[in-house]
């Protein structure tokens, strides 16, 4: 059966797709600056559904010269010699700004018995500097922005939509591999039909792949769209090969992608062998113990779980007062609760998962791409900031930060609209084959399995080989289905999955050293001379 999938065409000032807090912080700086300003804002699902939403730990900020000098020093020291310096001196010195910014706003950070802020301390941190809302940070501060957002009549908000791909059109003058981008193809869940979306700035605030990986702390629609749309359009990516994993997400057969947040340990949880029940780190990181960075803690995980029978690890923090964790824990308090978990009295079981993605779409601080008119900001740019491995609580501060610079540096390109012949209407004719949608399926459990396995905590290069053989073969199918067949949000985040995935695996291939959050068994030790990894559509093809 042959189906029409064109749908309607619109045209805006600007474009945001995502919903997180660099998205939501760019839209009201925006309408701050220019009120008139048209915005259309493209979400997979519901307007609360992003990673920012569910960050439980905290905002990384300091709030003193000395304290500002420490945390560039630890943000150096957890990336691993890959940091750009300035770009985290830009970034980190606007911490403090961001906090006061959100407060402005309505943000309801914790504050202690003095009415002073709270801060507590995580993972990589020499000194306590992370703000908070008891184990809720990211829900609470996005409800906020919300609210400030529905206050504006300019913004036009699209639930359930998917983006395609990129509009892109060549300049004159201009290299082919750097095109101008004009909009984006998005699909309507409700109607199944690709609308047309024309702004002179798009903007990529889609956040994380952590779906490429069996275990993951992000949610459902965490598939790499933004990385996958710019690559395809000739825009430069980086650091891919830095995938973040958070030692601590709950193991538990019926709760998915439960984060455990590092904040436990950072109140002084301990980290505790099924088989022994000895403290392991001590094995691992004798000064930090539970304190060392992610990937430490991560690959020691990961090693404990390998020598034993279990599947799992103990996060134990059961020597502090219930009314404490409680009132500090409470959503991940009531969570466990609802399983028969006490976290005063039980030991919880813990697994090593896919978190941040360290890498993503090259740009500058400001948020600028290699293509004109697009922005990407939060965690689907690649700034430099978090280098081989992301300090604890540097994202949303990232976030902020990039969301209110891109709308200050953004204001030209909308000011000066583009120019267009004709609307380029999506090819609408396609078939629908429910029974291949469901066989397409069956790729998105498989590859999901063979990266954890093959290219997840600890790689080696027969691994990676075999994966990306694995990947290859996958990947032809599923264009061959995304050409020929009715698309659907599932076949597009699987498209955009396995893109991802393929350039994990490429650059962790060609990083033929372990740093950061990048292991190779093979090559285990830290090489000086190893470069950047950056990459454009048909990079790869050359080597």
């Amino acid at each position: 059966m042959k189906i029409s999938q064109c749908g309607q065409s619109y045209s805006f000032d600007a474009l945001v797709i995502g919903s997180g807090i660099a998205g939501l912080c760019y839209i009201l700086e925006l309408l701050k600056k220019a009120p008139h300003i048209r915005v259309a804002l493209i979400t997979k699902g519901k307007l609360i559904q992003s990673n920012s939403y569910y960050a439980q730990g905290g905002m990384a900020a300091a709030n003193s010269k000395g304290n500002l000098e420490h945390h560039i020093e630890d943000t150096l020291k957890a990336g691993d010699d890959l940091c750009h310096a300035e770009t985290v001196q830009a970034i980190l010195e606007r911490g403090f700004e961001s906090i006061e910014y959100l407060l402005a706003e309505g943000v309801p950070f914790d504050r202690d018995g003095s009415n002073h802020l709270s801060l507590t301390k995580e993972a990589g941190h020499s000194n306590p500097r992370i703000y908070h809302i008891n184990d809720k940070t990211g829900a609470a501060i996005i409800d906020v922005l919300l609210q400030q957002l529905k206050k504006h009549a300019s913004i036009t908000i699209f639930e359930n939509h998917i983006a395609v791909n990129l509009i892109t059109k060549t300049l004159p003058h201009t290299p082919q591999a750097f095109p101008e981008v004009i909009g984006a193809y998005v699909l309507s869940e409700a109607c199944n039909q690709i609308h047309t979306f024309l702004a002179n700035v798009t903007v990529l605030a889609t956040g994380g792949a952590g779906k490429v990986f069996r275990y993951t702390t992000n949610p459902e629609f965490a598939t790499g769209d933004g990385v996958a749309m710019a690559y395809r359009a000739g825009a430069r990516v980086g650091g891919l090969e830095f995938y973040q994993f958070h030692p601590t997400l709950l193991y538990h057969s019926k709760i998915n992608n439960f984060l455990i947040s590092e904040a436990l340990r950072g109140e002084g949880a301990y980290l505790r062998s099924p088989v022994s029940g000895e403290r392991f780190m001590q094995h691992y990181a004798p000064k930090e113990m539970e304190l060392a960075t992610r990937d430490v803690v991560a690959r020691a995980i990961f090693s404990e779980i390998e020598k034993s029978h279990f599947d799992f690890v103990y996060l134990d923090i059961r020597h502090k007062e219930k009314s404490f964790l409680e009132k500090r824990f409470p959503t991940i308090f009531h969570t466990l609760s609802t399983i028969g978990l006490d976290l005063s009295q039980d030991l919880i079981p813990v697994v090593p998962a896919a978190h941040y993605m360290g890498g993503g779409i090259l740009t500058d601080i400001n948020g600028r791409t290699d293509l004109q008119r697009l922005f990407a900001i939060g965690e689907t740019a690649f700034t430099g900031l978090h280098g081989a491995n992301r300090l604890a609580s540097n994202s949303l501060t990232e976030g902020v930060v990039m969301g209110r610079l891109a709308a200050e540096r953004s204001l030209a390109d909308i000011e000066k609209p583009f120019v267009i012949s004709k609307q380029p209407a999506w090819d609408s004719t396609c078939v629908v084959d429910s029974r291949r949608a469901s066989q397409i399926n069956v790729h998105w459990r498989g590859l999901r399995g063979e990266m954890s396995s093959y290219a997840g905590i600890i790689r080696t290069e027969n691994g990676l080989n075999d994966q990306l053989k694995l990947i290859l073969t996958r990947k032809e199918m599923i264009e061959e289905y995304y050409w020929h067949y009715a698309i659907t949000r599932d076949l597009l985040e699987l498209r955009n999955i396995i893109l991802v995935a393929e350039l994990i695996v490429r650059f962790a291939l060609k990083r033929r050293e372990s740093r950061g959050g990048h292991f190779r068994e093979d090559f285990s030790e830290k090489k000086f001379d190893m470069e950047e990894s950056i990459a454009k559509i048909n990079d790869f093809q050359r080597i």
